[in-house]
């Protein structure tokens, strides 16, 4: 069962207390998004978690998504084939939550891999809705994650994010930064930095091409995160933006690639691909709730 409690509830000053924005060192390449203290409107998250075999650090995940002071999120989370009990332990904990009236459970029979299940949940998500990825067995760093968020989003020509986060068990601030000037130029085949809490507006997702996620006529079995971030930052360009404030805590005892050779091979052949063209303007599609035609960076 999850208790949502005081292991979270760092206080309403918790930003002007303990968030400190990094400036970039000269080299960097920074696009200058910073958060609005109050902003206009409070926009829609999609909290994503591809779930396998997570069991053992499952409950601190979900706290973390439960315990968000910010209300305007929904929460889809995919068991992908668990074998130890992950299933029936998320089924519980979501249900038992308080929350599961925001949000969607889903089991797949057969494992299908954490890109597979990405696609197939921004097909279900409206074109203004922001989706954060959060690996599932790593968890929000704090309770204001999303409120944050929500602050720099305050933009509209901000598109895509990506954060800083700590190591787990050491709690070492981790390498997240802005790209350098030169490998903004190429960054296709830069190290890819930008995969820790990555959220983006589903319509900029929709802009990939299905043939660039697909290998062996597959989705890709692993660098699901770099086969979807590479072309989104290209066609962002000007309109994504690093967070040097500290977003989420990464498990080092979990992370691990069941199969380096695949991994390698898949990672080649994304970076191999043709470059995205940049886009000028977002289109999002209208705002059910406020009956507004929402558009970005036009």
């Amino acid at each position: 069962m999850i208790v949502v409690s005081g292991s979270f509830a760092l206080g309403r000053l918790y930003l002007q207390q303990h968030v400190k924005i990094v400036e970039p060192i000269s080299n960097d390449w920074d696009n200058g998004f910073r958060p609005a203290q109050y902003p206009y409107e409070s926009r829609s998250f999609v909290i994503f978690i591809c779930g396998f075999n997570n069991g053992a650090f499952l409950e601190k995940t979900l706290r973390s998504v439960f315990s968000q002071v910010y209300d305007n999120y929904r929460l889809i989370y995919i068991d992908d084939a668990s074998t130890d009990g992950s299933f029936e332990l998320a089924r519980d904990c979501i249900s038992q939550s308080g929350y599961s009236a925001r949000a969607a459970f889903f089991h797949n029979e057969q494992r299908i891999g954490l890109l597979a299940n990405l696609v197939r949940t921004t097909q279900v998500c409206k074109d203004y809705e922001i989706v954060v990825i959060l690996r599932d067995q790593d968890w929000l760093a704090h309770e204001w994650v999303l409120e944050r968020l929500n602050q720099y989003y305050a933009d509209p020509d901000l598109w895509l994010t990506y954060g800083q986060y700590k190591e787990f068990p050491s709690y070492r601030t981790g390498n997240a930064r802005n790209y350098t000037q030169s490998e903004r130029k190429m960054i296709r085949q830069a190290p890819l930095i930008s995969n820790h809490l990555p959220t983006f507006y589903s319509a900029l997702f929709k802009h990939i091409k299905e043939n660039d996620l697909l290998f062996q006529e597959a989705y890709f079995p692993e660098s699901g995160e770099l086969a979807v971030l590479l072309p989104m930052m290209e066609m962002a360009q000007d309109h994504f933006q690093f967070v040097s404030e500290t977003l989420s805590i990464f498990n080092q005892k979990a992370f691990g690639f069941e199969n380096r050779d695949i991994q390698v091979r898949c990672e080649r052949y994304i970076r191999s691909l043709k470059s995205y063209l940049p886009i000028t303007d977002l289109k999002l599609e209208q705002d059910e709730e406020t009956g507004k035609n929402r558009e970005a960076g036009v």
